[in-house]
Order: C-alpha cells, then sequence, then structure tokens
C-alpha cells in the first residue's frame, strides 16, 4: 500500500506544480497591472466618469511625452479654471512692468486679495454670479457684487473676483483682455479664448500647449502664505500644498487637472465631470505623478 501511494504522489506532483506556476503568472500579471500607471489611470477614468484624455507630463528642460486614453495629442479641451493662473501671471506681469500694484484698490479690495480668492466674496452662500447668470455679457462686464466676508481675512474660491481682475487689465492696457494676454503670456497665442468664462476659465487648447504654459519657472511671489490661509492655501494663481502646485478646471462635460512640483509638470484634459474636482485630483495625483 505505501508503495501503491508512492506512485499515486508522483503522479500527482507535476500537475501540482504546473498548477502552483500558473496561479503565481496569473498573480505576476495582476501585480502588474497594478503598479502600471496607465491601467490604474483607466480605473480612475471608469470610477469617475471620464471617457477621455490627453496628457502631456515631463520636466521643462526636457521634451514632454503625451499619453492618451481614446483621444487624440491634437484635440482641443477646455481649460475652464487653469485660465486663472494665466490671469495671476499678467498681473504679475503687469506689476513688474508698474503698471498696476498689487495692493492698489479695485473693488473694495486688492489685486492680491482677488489673486489669494479673498477678495470678499463666498458663492458658498450667495451662489456663484459668473457660473450661474443667464445672460451673455462678458465676464469681464459684470458688476462686482455685495461681499460676503471682510476683503484680505479668509479665503474663499471665488470666478467673479478673476473676472475683476481681467476688467482691471484691461483699463490698464487698453486691450481686451485676450489681446493683453497673447502680448504678455506667449503660450496663449496658441490658445482660444472665450468671454463668458474670461479671466476666469475662458481658455481652450491642447494639452501641450497649456503644459508650455505651466513648464515656465516658478514666480516665488505665487507661493507666498496669506497669514489667514491654512496647510493648502491658494497663492497667486495657484493651489499650494506640501505637494507643490496644482489647479483644476470642472464645468459641464470636461475636467482638467495640472499639477506642478519643482520642474515637473503634469497636464491631463478629460471628458466627462467626477463631480468633487479636488477629491478627483488629490486621487489622480500620485498616477499622474507616476507617469
Amino acid at each position: 500500500m505505501m508503495g501503491g501511494g508512492g506512485q499515486s504522489g508522483g503522479k500527482f506532483l507535476p500537475v501540482l506544480l504546473s498548477l502552483l506556476l500558473i496561479l503565481f503568472a496569473y498573480a505576476a500579471i495582476l501585480l502588474s497591472g497594478a503598479f502600471d500607471p496607465r491601467q490604474r489611470l483607466k480605473v480612475f477614468m471608469a470610477r469617475h466618469g471620464l471617457t477621455s484624455v490627453s496628457i502631456v507630463y515631463g520636466d521643462r528642460d526636457e521634451i514632454p511625452r503625451t499619453l492618451t486614453i481614446d483621444s487624440d495629442p491634437a484635440r482641443i479641451y477646455p481649460y475652464y479654471s487653469l485660465s486663472k493662473p494665466i490671469t495671476a501671471a499678467m498681473v504679475m506681469e503687469l506689476a513688474d512692468r508698474r503698471i498696476l500694484s498689487l495692493d492698489e484698490g479695485v473693488a473694495g479690495t486688492s489685486p492680491r486679495n482677488l489673486m489669494h480668492h479673498a477678495g470678499g466674496w463666498d458663492r458658498s452662500i450667495t451662489g456663484d454670479p459668473v457660473t450661474q447668470r443667464q445672460t451673455d455679457d462678458r465676464c469681464v462686464d459684470i458688476p462686482p457684487p455685495p461681499k460676503q466676508f471682510k476683503p484680505g481675512t479668509r479665503q474663499a474660491y471665488s470666478n467673479i473676483g478673476y473676472c475683476i481682475l481681467g476688467a482691471l487689465v484691461e483699463r490698464r492696457t487698453g486691450m481686451s483682455f485676450d489681446a493683453a494676454a497673447r502680448k504678455l503670456i506667449p503660450a496663449t497665442r496658441d490658445m482660444r479664448y472665450d468671454d463668458w468664462l474670461g479671466p476666469a476659465g475662458g481658455w481652450s487648447g491642447t494639452a501641450m500647449t497649456y503644459w508650455r504654459f505651466a513648464a515656465r519657472p516658478t514666480d516665488p511671489r505665487i507661493m507666498e502664505k496669506p497669514p489667514y490661509a491654512g496647510a493648502a492655501y491658494y497663492g497667486l494663481g495657484w493651489k499650494v500644498s506640501r505637494n507643490g502646485l496644482s489647479h483644476f478646471g470642472l464645468f459641464k462635460a470636461n475636467y482638467a487637472i495640472v499639477l506642478k512640483r519643482g520642474k515637473h509638470v503634469v497636464v491631463a484634459l478629460f471628458d466627462g465631470n467626477p463631480g468633487d474636482g479636488q477629491r478627483a485630483l488629490e486621487e489622480a495625483r500620485p498616477i499622474l505623478m507616476a507617469l
């Protein structure tokens, strides 16, 4: 009987080894997918209802790389609130040229406060006078509404503040906002512009075009932390945190992300709306930065 049992075990051992090899191979495939940024990106997109993406990433002193899913590198996407860093860059350039001051009075506050989202308007209380309006007026022509808090005392994300900045740019330069942008910020010459969202969110273009803007050296004034701000705060045009600079744009059926850490810049433009733009950005950040 012992001899018979030994023969049976000898026949079973190769089969067991084959099964183990198959299991190990399958586990390796699963693990490789779990750590592959492209696969992780597809899972992220499916979870948030995002149907296409065009991505450009790389260090500013190198040739950037592209990645697309159901899209094309030449595809035009709306940047929406990724337009705000462009507006802030224009205002800082005009300040450098002494055409305006970051601390002069405008609409009962200052350009610095407006760029910090500390101009006094809180859309969580009164709604958004820019995105919720029913008129075709230009963003820069919207009259400043009543404030909800004392300017320069706290931050509340504000589209109207950037429309007011755009109006200031027009008055000081004597040009339309987009004409002034194309003169001051060369990257905007390859972008499209819509007056309705204007300086708050009116630019659109390819991921590569925005990458060229975002890859500019970081102005140190962007990083200055207001005394009332928390650990993560809005600098001059950008969100600042321990992970670097970022911004997202979200409206209707499109979502845009820009991430900047040191010389490394990632721009991702999506079809679809994840609902909570900041939460989706934080989920996407490690995936995009691992590309």
